[in-house]
């Protein structure tokens, strides 16, 4: 039985390795010159090369004739260390040994000196997983180990690991691997294979495999079983859940013209086909960017292509292109929370349709009609219509750039709990890259709490529509819609007050039976 293609084809020296071309030269430079440090850190993605680059070090390291910085791979260190047999590189799989004693025995042997090779490498992979303790005690032995012993640590979570390692370690950082590269890898297995498959099926694969070659090659497997013996576009679309270009076109047509029964069917046809609609989604949120590209370059499209684009782009304007790729983007992060991937799916297409660019004032959607579809959808004859401009304005997402913004924004859409006595007593300073910064009177600190501050987070976000961060900052804050409620509450009571004393029957009162008015008891009426 033949290997997986993953494993099989598994880099042995650093010429066989793509895609890392910066880790690559600084590594080969250093083995080149004998100036290798005692610790390295490779940090990336699944399936970028960290494993993979933390045995070829091990190898040339400790190769017996060593071509230049690239290991000979056929002396007997090499082809030991290839299969996991060398006494001298010790793996160790931090997710599955967490625990100190797994730590220390290892570093019990770093005193002895190599049995076989010069060298005494451990390779620590996802060493984000170890321990606090774990890692307390590696850190002598990592900062200053025995002349013999290397160290090499892999993670795909660096955030994770402790400080005082990372300052003790060179860290490389794997970039995930660009999908030209990715296909041109697999076109090169699958000739060595004698393969057969076609551009366009390992493009789709490629894109698939979101920079992870390992991820990719594994794809290639399933693609060709799933062609039996071959990988070409329709098994791998296919495979992959993906739909057309052309019916992703279609999708977005039928929404910007407002056919609705056409778009139903068009998502029933997705799900009859197994499609993804994740993948959909995706792909959707890519047509927008290239539509909104359109208008400044046509290089590298197709003449088909340019016709449909130019189609799509005569009915809608660049605003509401904008406004569409944010739809479909957020729809993508919150199709999980949909009650299924085609519930979500509808909602968001649906969502494209009731942001429009224009509307007539009697109502009527400001669209053409292609032959053969259904009539546009109008609005109800119950719904208020709205001029253009009107309506352009509703749909604008909020904006917050003044006090002014912000205390309405606070009336109107902040309701109710602590998230509303928090934004009532926050005063706006500024809103410059992303970052809205508010002041809140340091009597007022106590409010400071996350819970708070991330539920009105959440508001700013819905108002804004766009990914923003909330700063908030104990200090001064006299300006706040609190302090102006304040304010308006006491001139409505100084307002009645003086309407009471006006009044012809409380004179009377006071003057023909020595009445008084009690100020304390005054309320102004709602």
């Amino acid at each position: 039985m033949s290997l997986a293609l993953a494993r099989k084809w598994r880099p042995k020296t650093f010429s066989e390795l793509v895609g890392q071309d910066h880790v690559v030269n600084a590594l080969t430079n250093a083995i080149s010159q004998g100036r290798m440090h005692h610790a390295w850190l490779f940090t990336g993605t699944r399936g970028v090369g960290k494993t993979t680059l933390a045995r070829i070090i091990a190898k040339a390291l400790n190769c017996n004739a060593l071509n230049g910085a690239d290991p000979c791979g056929r002396c007997d260190s090499c082809l030991l260390i290839d299969q996991s047999r060398f006494v001298d590189v010790i793996e160790l799989d931090a997710a599955s040994n967490t625990q100190v004693d797994n730590m220390r025995e290892l570093l019990e042997t770093a005193a002895y000196k190599p049995t076989v090779g010069e060298y005494k490498i451990f390779i620590i992979d996802e060493v984000h997983m170890l321990s606090r303790s774990a890692f307390n005690a590696m850190l002598k032995t990592l900062e200053e180990p025995p002349e013999h012993v290397k160290f090499i640590l892999a993670t795909t979570d660096p955030q994770k690991v402790p400080v005082t390692v990372l300052s003790r370690c060179l860290q490389f950082n794997l970039k995930p691997i660009p999908v030209p590269i990715i296909k041109a890898q697999m076109a090169k297995i699958l000739d060595d294979e004698k393969i057969e498959f076609d551009s366009q099926g390992i493009e789709l694969l490629s894109r698939y495999a979101r920079g992870s070659l390992r991820d990719g090659l594994s794809l290639l497997d399933q693609s060709i079983a799933q062609g039996d013996g071959q990988v070409k576009e329709e098994s791998v679309k296919s495979m992959l859940g993906i739909v057309d270009d052309s019916l992703v076109r279609g999708l977005l047509e039928a929404s910007l013209e407002q056919y609705g029964n056409l778009l139903v069917q068009m998502i029933d046809d997705i799900e009859r086909m197994g499609a993804s609609f994740s993948y959909v989604l995706d792909e959707m949120a890519t047509l927008i960017q290239r539509l909104s590209l359109f208008s400044l370059t046509t290089e590298g499209l197709d003449e088909d292509l340019i016709e449909g684009y130019q189609a799509l782009v005569n009915q809608t304007d660049e605003e509401h292109l904008q406004l569409l790729y944010q739809i479909a983007t957020v729809g993508k992060r919150d199709l999980p929370l949909a009650p299924n991937e085609k519930v979500g799916f509808t909602m968001v297409m649906l969502r494209m349709m009731a942001f429009l660019p224009a509307v007539e004032s009697g109502g009527e959607l400001v669209k053409k009609k292609s032959e053969g579809h259904q009539e546009p959808i109008t609005k109800a004859k119950s719904i208020k219509t709205s001029s253009p401009k009107e309506d352009k304005k509703a749909n604008v997402p909020g904006v917050i750039h003044t006090n002014e913004d912000w205390k309405k924004f606070v009336s109107e859409r902040v309701a109710t709990g602590m998230a509303k006595m928090l934004a009532e007593n926050a005063e706006f300073r500024s809103f410059n890259e992303g970052v809205l910064s508010l002041s809140l009177d340091n009597e007022h600190k106590h409010l400071l709490e996350d819970r708070y501050k991330n539920k009105l987070q959440e508001l700013i976000r819905e108002h804004l529509s766009i990914q923003c961060r909330l700063e908030i900052n104990a200090g001064v804050a006299s300006d706040t819609l609190l302090a102006d409620q304040v304010v308006e509450s006491k001139n409505r009571l100084d307002q009645t007050t003086k309407d009471l004393e006006d009044d012809p029957f409380v004179k009377s009162l006071k003057s023909d039976l020595g009445g008084i008015l009690v100020s304390e008891s005054i309320r102004p009426s709602e």
